[in-house]
């Protein structure tokens, strides 16, 4: 005869209790074992249940007595002793609704083809690493006073932690880590966590939902979440609070992530951990009962981001956070956006006073919301963007660098083309801004040449051969010298001794235009043949620099005049061709 090992034959445990006598009959019939409404409080002969004769019936009983196909249903039992099931292959669900235990439950390595059904019941912990759930896992309304272990277990059902608390003692207080769920895991209905609540590494083909429950950190995280793969959504939403780190950094998620009326607490430390995420669709951070801070998004990537007036607090970390939309509850300005990269951490920000090659400024998140509000359409946003930014790096001290080797005195000769390029035509976003300097220069320099040409007789026509003519002799400013000698007591009429207003000059020498003459000197590729024609009267120079200083005229300040708006007009010009360059290469 076959010698089956100790507690796989009725006989092996003598004398049953009243309600292992009502749990083997209940077995046979695959009906539910009700020894109590409620979890019982404490042992009494009539509740009590041995775990090795609840294994023997999990276990199928023996040829006498069989277990229907329906499986263990047991309810409001006091289990003395350790249930260890490590290792076995179980083909019915198994239910231990109300039932008090004092020894964790050993389900390593175990096999359950069904569900497994613990709602209600109170132990010290399971330690279930590896097992394997063809059903559903029901964790509903249990209290926990130790660590349950599912590391690398696969549950082809659900996880439902509906109304529970659980307490790790110190220590984590679920361990989930590269669990594999065929359904969804759901944690809602004011569940209690305190210690660890590990998903890291998670598989889950469908979603992940907590909402109105609470994780408190004991040592570590409250929430992790790292590098699950979702192929769902998850949705930490109203009533989802963490006192302590949560972590979902390196998520991958097919669905949509939403935080959706969630709190953050960190207890002084960081909030949230979302550093180099993929989520497919949207990120959605609205409903904050308390804005976000201390949050980390680097390296994270989301199709749309969704946000809202109270969602962001500071000392943020942005730097590599990349989304193809931004689908805002507040109106989507350039100001908005720009107090949003403000609030990241000062030392990224640029706002921690240091400069240069000491400033840790990033300038990605600015260059990426220009670039997300230009495909978005939003041209001017984006433009108002590129200007702040450009403000910033001048104000870290990241302009100019190439002068950092430079006599100190002499830097902040390198800060000088990006503040014209910046008041010129605002770095370039703004090049309608160069035609009002345009006509605001042309204007100054019209008013300077007519004074000068009218009060000081200063300009000249430059062809020598007007010079030479005797009938043009009452146009000199020497002629007017004489005749005022000449007439001491009268006005100098303003056709004499003046070259501008003189009537001898014939008509069909160009005459002189204030206005012309400046835009000619001005915008170097056109010719108004005014420079061409006329031209300061400057005396011959002395041959000592402090004669000539001594000497000076307007005819000399008119000069320096004349080459400064030459240098500014091509300086305009060369301006103008690279930005309609770049716009063009833009459009391509």
């Amino acid at each position: 005869m076959k010698t089956l090992p100790n507690g796989r034959l009725l006989e092996h445990f003598g004398e049953l209790t009243t309600a292992e006598s009502t749990l083997l009959k209940h077995a046979a019939s695959g009906t539910p074992a009700r020894i109590a409404d409620s979890r019982p409080e404490t042992g009494t002969k009539e509740n009590k249940v041995r775990a090795h004769f609840l294994r023997f019936l999990i276990l199928g009983g023996d040829a006498e007595n069989p277990v229907h196909e329906r499986g263990i249903n047991l309810r409001g039992a006091y289990i003395v002793g350790v249930l260890d099931l490590r290792g076995a292959e179980i083909n019915t669900s198994v239910t231990l609704e109300h039932c008090l235990c004092f020894q964790p439950l050993y389900l390593e390595d175990m096999q359950l083809k069904g569900s497994l059904n613990l709602n209600f019941s109170a132990l010290p912990g399971l330690v279930a690493s590896r097992v394997s759930i063809s059903g559903s896992l029901y964790l509903n309304k249990i209290y926990s006073h130790g660590t349950i272990q599912l590391i690398a277990a696969k549950i082809g059902g659900s996880i439902y932690i509906r109304g529970s608390y659980l307490y790790g003692l110190g220590e984590p207080a679920l361990q989930m880590g590269g669990i594999a769920v065929g359904s969804v895991v759901r944690v809602e209905d004011k569940s209690k966590v305190i210690g660890e609540f590990s998903l890291v590494g998670a598989l889950i083909d469908n979603q992940l939902s907590c909402s109105n429950c609470t994780f408190i950190a004991i040592k570590g995280p409250a929430f992790n979440a790292d590098n699950i793969i979702v192929k769902g959504g998850v949705y930490l939403t109203k009533g989802f609070h963490t006192i302590g780190l949560a972590r979902i950094s390196g998520a991958r998620i097919a669905g949509q992530l939403s935080f959706r009326g969630a709190h953050f607490q960190g207890n002084g430390g960081n909030t949230l951990s979302a550093q180099g995420m993929q989520v497919d669709s949207s990120l959605v951070l609205t409903e904050f009962p308390v804005p976000l801070s201390k949050a980390a998004f680097s390296g994270s990537h989301v199709k749309s981001l969704i946000d809202d007036a109270n969602t962001w607090g500071d000392k943020l970390l942005l730097n590599g956070f990349t989304y193809n939309f931004i689908n805002s509850r507040i109106p989507l300005t350039a100001e908005t956006r720009i107090a949003w990269l403000d609030r990241q951490d000062t030392t990224y920000s640029g706002q921690d006073g240091l400069k240069g090659s000491d400033s840790k400024f990033r300038p990605q998140p600015w260059r990426h919301l220009q670039k997300v509000f230009e495909e978005m359409g939003h041209s001017e946003e984006a433009r108002q963007v590129g200007i702040a930014f450009e403000k910033r790096l001048r104000k870290v001290g990241l302009v100019g660098q190439s002068t950092a080797r430079w006599w100190p005195g002499l830097r902040w000769l390198g800060l000088i083309p990006h503040v014209l390029y910046g008041a010129l035509t605002g770095y370039g976003y703004r090049p309608m801004r160069l035609l009002a300097w345009i006509l605001g220069i042309w204007l100054f320099f019209t008013t300077v040449y007519w004074y000068a040409a009218v009060e000081h007789k200063v300009f000249a026509p430059s062809n020598p051969l007007v010079f030479q003519n005797e009938a043009y002799a009452s146009c000199t400013p020497e002629y007017g010298d004489a005749w005022k000698e000449q007439h001491p007591k009268q006005d100098l009429p303003s056709t004499v001794g003046n070259w501008y207003t003189c009537k001898a000059l014939r008509g069909e020498y160009t005459g002189f235009s204030p206005g012309a003459y400046s835009l000619d000197i001005l915008l170097s590729l056109v010719d108004l043949q005014q420079e061409k024609d006329w031209g300061p009267i400057t005396p011959t120079p002395f041959p000592s620099y402090w004669d000539e200083l001594k000497n000076l005229e307007w005819g000399h300040g008119i000069r320096l005049l004349i080459w400064l708006e030459t240098l500014i007009g091509w300086g305009i010009s060369l301006l103008l061709v690279a930005i309609v360059s770049g716009l063009t290469r833009r459009k391509e």
